[in-house]
């Protein structure tokens, strides 16, 4: 007899015990006085749907439209213009020089306002601001800037304010507004008596305020008896020296007499020398900086003096 199969035992599942969920029972709505909700709706105005922009730092704008030109005193001897000029005003000047225009170039006329007498300086189109050699201390100066065609014709669009160069050197008004009663101690503190160390130019000075003091009538002397009057000296020297200044390219390279010299940023350069007497030729040339070109401008200066 073939042997009796085994009856399957049925697998044993695994029972999961749920936790009971416990019946929530429903919020009670919260009644809101009438009053509150009115109150509130007046400041609501919807969803925000706007993507506001980071905020952004204040930046100066390139130029403001104004058509006018600026100078202020630097030193002694240099003066600085800043300027800005109106395209309607460039645009004028075009049609007033017509086919001229095109060689035109953009110059600052700098005057001596005493006589009027004038030099030219030569700047970039785009440049807005130089500083300008005039020097001449204790002078009045202002500053047209224009557009000069070959021929020597000017157009000036605008015309700065006038400024006074300070003094170098102490002043020499000598009055008795200015007295002070120690000049004897002053004087001798500059070495006027032999006694101390001071400068020579202030020791001078003092000669010639006690001097004038003496003199002067209804002024009593501060010397004593004993201490005569110092003599004042008198005395007189002059002396030349010759600004010679211009631009070309940034990336040329310039000498002057043979000598290399450095330019600014925009291309412009400006040298100062001693003129003695006679006759002294200035060799400027600039040159490409792949040597292509080469510009050379050769002014001939004479000083005699008798």
């Amino acid at each position: 007899m073939p042997p009796r199969k085994k009856a399957a035992v049925p697998k044993k599942r695994a029972v999961v015990l749920k936790p009971r969920r416990k019946k929530m029972e429903a919020p009670q709505a919260q009644v809101r006085p009438a009053e509150d909700m009115a109150e509130e709706a007046k400041f609501y105005t919807g969803p925000v749907m706007q993507k506001f922009e980071e905020a952004r730092g204040f930046e100066f704008p390139q130029g403001y439209g104004d058509n006018r030109i600026t100078i202020m005193v630097r030193d002694p001897y240099w003066i600085y213009a800043y300027w800005e000029l109106n395209l309607g005003k460039i645009d004028q000047i075009r049609r007033d020089l017509k086919e001229k225009f095109s060689q035109a170039r953009l110059i600052l006329r700098v005057y001596d306002t005493g006589n009027w007498s004038f030099f030219d300086i030569g700047v970039n189109s785009g440049a807005q601001n130089w500083y300008i050699n005039v020097g001449r201390p204790n002078t009045a100066f202002c500053v047209d800037i224009g557009f000069l065609t070959p021929d020597g014709t000017f157009i000036a669009a605008a015309r700065s304010n006038v400024v006074t160069t300070p003094r170098d050197r102490m002043s020499e008004v000598i009055d008795e507004e200015w007295m002070i009663p120690d000049w004897e101690r002053m004087y001798g503190l500059s070495g006027g008596f032999g006694v101390g160390k001071g400068s020579l130019e202030i020791r001078e000075m003092i000669e010639k305020r006690m001097l004038h003091q003496v003199t002067s009538p209804g002024v009593s002397s501060l010397f004593s008896p004993t201490r005569p009057a110092v003599p004042r000296p008198f005395w007189l020297t002059a002396n030349c020296e010759l600004i010679v200044f211009g631009a070309t390219e940034p990336t040329a390279n310039v000498t002057v007499q043979g000598h290399p010299i450095k330019l600014r940023e925009d291309g412009s350069f400006s040298l100062r020398f001693s003129l003695p007497d006679g006759q002294h030729t200035i060799p400027i040339e600039a040159v490409r900086d792949d040597g292509a070109e080469k510009r050379r401008v050769t002014p001939i200066v004479e000083r005699r003096t008798e």
